[in-house]
């Protein structure tokens, strides 16, 4: 990096967050610089990266969904023409009704129209491949994005036009009059905004460790399974995601004490009894992964400027949703930035309750 040069944005952290953040920069025509350590677990690069309209046990429409899913496929549409690859996969979505009380709800709701447009016509037929425990269910429209070779492709992309430092990231200088600095281990950088992007490493940064978190470990494993059709997420408890050939991911639970990247046994075993429940066919586990998700507030996406340093931003909080709506927030931080626009006060980090 130059030295003298005031970059227009610095992001830290290249996780699903600052890669939104840093591709929205770029769609605009702006270059960011983004800061990265490069770590090898994160909760981006272990996440399914799957994208579910209708979830829970109360069977309801996501969040927003209406809002989320249409900005989300339009911008992985966007990078893919830059990266030459598509990483965003459409798949129908099987999920299996798991109770009585599900299958109530479910009755309820299936007619509705703000559901049905969600429902794939014609469902697979049959829409229970074998293999799987049989159990009333329907199937939506869905898809998953490849997260970890997004990113790695984002990394070469942003790399290729010097708007990549792989550096830790140091203290902060703010400036309540202009650009601030922050300290790497490359050296000092400083620009008009820098936004921090880095997931739950941020609750224990002193700029914004007053904030609720309430971050959770997930952890999924990678399967071999031979004689299972890969043309569908299946769901029951439990999500099986065909990534190409015999090879499946499941997951993914959380865990509130445990804020360490190690797997665990214990969480092996209730992933594999959860398993049990909607697999008839042996599997092999090829692979154990944990990472955690940072989560504030309402297990939604927190952004916006500090409250007493407006060169200093924050996004961050995505939970597991960050595919969906990563790419929305990124575009409403950017506003922000941008044009000063304000950001919706109940994601904003100023946000006084």
């Amino acid at each position: 990096m130059t030295s003298g040069t005031v970059h227009d944005v610095v992001i830290i952290g290249h996780g699903i967050a600052g890669a939104a953040l840093a591709w929205e920069f770029l769609l605009r025509g702006h270059q960011p610089l983004v800061i990265d350590r490069l770590a090898s677990t994160t909760s981006s690069l272990v996440a399914a990266g799957i994208v579910t309209p209708i979830t829970g046990q109360r069977v309801a429409l996501g969040w927003r969904i209406a809002e989320f899913w249409p900005v989300a496929t339009a911008f992985y549409h966007a990078t893919a023409a830059l990266l030459g690859t598509n990483f965003f996969h459409r798949l129908p979505h099987v999920r299996l009704l798991s109770s009585a009380d599900e299958e109530r709800r479910w009755a309820e709701k299936q007619h509705d129209p703000a559901f049905k447009e969600w429902l794939v016509s014609p469902a697979p037929d049959p829409l229970i491949p074998k293999g799987i425990i049989p159990s009333p269910g329907f199937a939506m429209h869905s898809g998953w994005l490849d997260v970890p070779n997004w990113l790695a492709a984002s990394r070469d992309f942003l790399r290729a036009r010097n708007a990549l430092l792989h550096a830790e990231a140091g203290p902060v200088t703010p400036n309540p009059n202009g650009p601030a600095t922050i300290q790497t281990s490359a050296g000092p950088i400083t620009a008009r905004h820098i936004v921090f992007c880095q997931g739950h490493e941020a609750s224990s940064h002193p700029l914004f460790s007053w904030l609720r978190w309430k971050s959770a470990k997930g952890e999924i494993l990678d399967l071999n399974i031979p004689s299972l059709p890969s043309d569908r997420i299946l769901n029951r408890g439990v999500w099986l995601l065909p990534l190409g050939g015999n090879r499946f991911r499941t997951g993914s639970g959380y865990a509130w004490d445990d804020f360490s990247s190690t797997p665990t046994p214990s969480a092996r075993a209730a992933i594999e009894s959860k398993l049990q429940n909607l697999l008839q066919l042996p599997y092999e586990v090829t692979g154990h992964s944990a990472a955690v998700r940072p989560i504030i507030r309402e297990s939604r996406a927190v952004i916006g400027r500090h409250p007493s340093h407006p060169s200093i931003a924050f996004f961050n909080g995505l939970g597991s949703k960050g595919v969906l709506h990563a790419p929305w927030y990124a575009r409403q931080l950017a506003d922000c930035l941008l044009h000063n626009s304000p950001v919706e006060y109940e994601s904003d980090l100023c946000r006084n309750d």
